[in-house]
């Protein structure tokens, strides 16, 4: 009797996509929780996470009367050997796998690929992007999404008028920190504290598994909490962020979508309904849905059009180590990164601004090699994976691949922290300075990089007037000689 394995990934943790409607319970679903993912030293937070969301999608599973063979094996390569040794099954099918080196060795193992039901865009429309041509900017991207979706659109423009509203969702944190929505969470049980109490001991960072969606009913509840209590307050201090504060009011939807358990057309349904009831403001409404249809789209798909040299980019010839305080998540002399290292060890998670401005944007100033950074996000933050990843830190974050997907360096001095954030409260180094034993190191590094790389970013037009600005400094040889010393601070 001929016999097909379904084979499920730990990002692919849902019964209501296709195959699933159509596959019989005859097949044999079978899941692997690798050697690999246990036994690096990844976020604690992290891997137990994969491991608790793994098991208890099994155990639904099962319940749907489906023959589950849950592998605990040192790799995927030795699991599948063995399912085929015990099993003996015609095909192992499965939903083509996002990251391109599980594709690569899913291949070789002669395991089939069935479209990723996980998305919405279409692959080749989006290949073909890019064929003969820039492919144009995600700001075009994204508005093509609101036209082929027709996501809050009105007849071919935008509802409100408008297709963005940053400016109105670029408020600096309040003065006295605001007021912030507690976000969703929910106990672990007995399961979840025992795998958290096996990986204590080998990998980093501090329990924050509460905060997350291990089940689709808890990705279920927390989507109708976001909507209900937390994106309505969104959009207008999406770019804030708050030492106190590790969420602000940031919906944490990523995770629950990273594993599959939420789907994204079902998370723009109900941001969509809650907006034309009137319960989520436009502006928010529309910021939300920008991350979702926009950018997470995009970042997906450019991983798979592209091939792996993508990762050796590194269009800055940035080369130093990445800092073992990152890789410890310990205290820090500068605050910005004391709070930000601090909420990825407590939580394994920091929302967008964080990462963008003030981990992406040291390594930038500092000259750490991208790849690291890449590879140490991928592996520490709980909604990381490599297709994750590159687009955020090799694009976006560090400039890496010179433009391909931003138009300029995102880079700040001390002053954009200030502003921003309430993150230099307290420091002991003044955003405002350049020179000085209380010179902020980000600040004095802005100005060495501009000065660095003058020649690199010449003809870059968005960078003209700050490259212009380095060069006319009164203080330029001050800022240059002082440049080892900040750099240290960044580099510590």
């Amino acid at each position: 009797m001929a016999t097909k394995t379904f084979f499920v990934l730990g990002d692919q943790l849902s019964t209501d996509v296709a195959p699933w409607p159509d596959l019989s319970t005859d097949a044999i679903i079978l899941m692997v929780e690798s050697g690999h993912l246990v036994s690096s030293p990844r976020h604690l937070t992290r891997t137990a996470l994969y491991v608790s969301a793994m098991r208890a999608f099994a155990q639904r599973v099962a319940s749907l009367g489906y023959h589950v063979d849950y592998r605990i094996s040192p790799s995927f390569r030795q699991g599948i050997e063995d399912h085929r040794s015990e099993f003996h099954p015609d095909r192992i099918v499965m939903n083509q796998p996002r990251g391109r080196r599980a594709t690569r060795l899913l291949s070789q193992l002669n395991v089939e690929f069935l479209p990723d039901p996980f998305f919405l865009t279409d692959l080749e429309k989006f290949r073909e992007r890019f064929k003969g041509k820039s492919g144009g900017s995600m700001e075009q991207f994204y508005r093509s999404q609101r036209r082929e979706f027709d996501v809050l659109m009105d007849g071919d423009q935008p509802v409100g008028g408008r297709w963005n509203f940053d400016e109105e969702n670029r408020k600096p944190l309040p003065r006295d920190g605001g007021q912030w929505p507690e976000p969703w969470s929910r106990p672990l049980d007995d399961a979840e504290n025992e795998i958290i109490t096996t990986l204590k001991a080998t990998h980093p960072g501090v329990d924050g598994l509460t905060w997350w969606p291990r089940t689709r009913q808890d990705a279920l509840d927390q989507l109708n909490d976001a909507v209900e209590r937390i994106i309505p307050f969104f959009g207008p201090f999406e770019d804030a962020a708050s030492t106190e504060n590790w969420h602000l009011a940031h919906g944490r939807l990523s995770v629950a979508l990273n594993l599959g358990l939420l789907h994204p057309q079902e998370v723009i349904e109900a941001v969509i309904e809650a907006y034309e009831k009137d319960l989520i403001p436009l502006a928010s409404a529309e910021g939300f849905i920008r991350q979702v249809i926009g950018w997470r789209e995009w970042v997906w798909a450019w991983h798979q059009i592209n091939d792996d040299s993508y990762r050796s980019s590194n269009f800055l010839e940035a080369n130093e180590p990445l800092p073992s305080s990152w890789r410890e998540m310990a205290s820090h002399e500068m605050a910005c990164l004391d709070a930000v290292l601090g909420h990825l060890r407590d939580f394994g998670w920091t929302h967008h601004i964080e990462r963008l401005m003030v981990l992406a944007n040291v390594a930038t100033l500092a000259g750490i090699d991208p790849l690291e950074v890449n590879d140490w996000m991928a592996e520490n933050f709980v909604d990381g994976a490599e297709w994750v990843m590159e687009s955020n830190v090799l694009g976006m974050g560090t400039f890496a691949d010179g433009g391909r997907i931003s138009t300029k360096p995102y880079i700040a001095g001390g002053n954009y922290i200030k502003k921003m954030t309430n993150f230099c409260r307290g420091c002991r180094f003044a955003p405002t300075k350049r020179t000085g034993d209380r010179a902020c190191p980000l600040t004095n590094g802005y100005w060495n990089f501009l000065l660095d790389h003058g020649e690199a970013l010449t003809g870059n037009n968005r960078m003209a007037p700050q490259l212009r600005a380095a060069v006319q400094r009164p203080d330029r040889v001050e800022i240059v000689g002082e440049r080892p010393i900040h750099r240290s601070r960044l580099l510590a």
